[in-house]
């Protein structure tokens, strides 16, 4: 992976859509310190502008259901129907874990609170430029969403990938920042699960270089792993930096 610069010195981050829920919607203290205080400049694509509002809708429809309920004192026989996205399923599952644990009238009044922080998102951050700058980007490079297939399994992330490296290509900074654990950070447990310490050949002898290539591919994150089909589409200078909120702070800080 390219060396991107410090991260104090960073001019402009590309955001994810989580990222963006984060700050406008869900309120979190990172993310909010990220668009309050940090001096780098926001931006993101028309791409991720039309995630978050498909996203925003699906949820909307999400809320008013489980409102109906809850106004009713029905919660209980809430069934979830027509979900098609895995990250809606999740998100179902942590919201419907949290409005149990409330009585009826704290139910209702955090669901009317979502449904209103929804509304008012849209407009805080796409027509505020001072807040985010949407960038229109030309069309996807194909051959890059090809191979990030072999790293990333979800195609909406690997568009937004594509953006970003795009952005980063056309001047941006490559640092990427992102919430998505499961996709695009990954987690240590992803990391070498392949290979158990002491199981190979440390002098790779008798490992055909295709096979030897797989196992260190294996041993790397999957940020670096995503970072190795940029630079084999395009170069070094076009790789990402990709962050979590709380690592891009701590970097930026320390």
């Amino acid at each position: 992976m390219s060396e991107v610069g410090p991260v104090g010195d960073v001019e402009d981050v590309f955001t994810d859509t989580c990222v963006l829920f984060a700050y406008a919607v869900e309120g979190e203290t990172a993310a909010r310190k990220l668009f309050e205080d940090s001096t780098s400049a926001k931006v993101a694509s028309e791409r991720i502008k039309r995630e978050f509002v498909s996203v925003a809708d699906r949820h909307q429809d999400i809320h008013r259901e489980l409102l109906e309920f809850a106004a009713t004192d029905d919660l209980d026989e809430y069934e979830p129907a027509d979900l098609h996205q895995k990250n809606d399923v999740r998100y179902v599952i942590d919201l419907y874990s949290d409005l149990t644990e409330m009585d009826d009238v704290e139910a209702v009044r955090r669901l009317n609170e979502l449904i209103n922080r929804l509304e008012k998102a849209r407009e805080e951050i796409f027509e505020d430029d001072e807040v985010l700058t949407v960038l229109a980007l030309d069309g996807v490079d194909a051959q890059l969403v090809g191979l990030l297939r072999g790293v990333v399994e979800n195609e909406a992330d690997i568009r937004v990938l594509c953006d970003a490296a795009a952005w980063s290509r056309n001047g941006g900074s490559g640092t990427f920042l992102t919430e998505d654990t499961e996709d695009l950070l990954g987690s240590d447990g992803d990391i070498g699960s392949a290979v158990e310490s002491g199981d190979a050949d440390e002098s790779g002898d008798g490992l055909p270089d295709s096979f030897a290539d797989f196992l260190g591919s294996e041993e790397k994150s999957v940020p670096e792993r995503i970072n190795d089909q940029i630079v084999s589409r395009y170069d070094a200078d076009s790789a990402l930096q990709i962050l979590s909120i709380d690592d891009f702070l701590a970097i930026k800080i320390g």
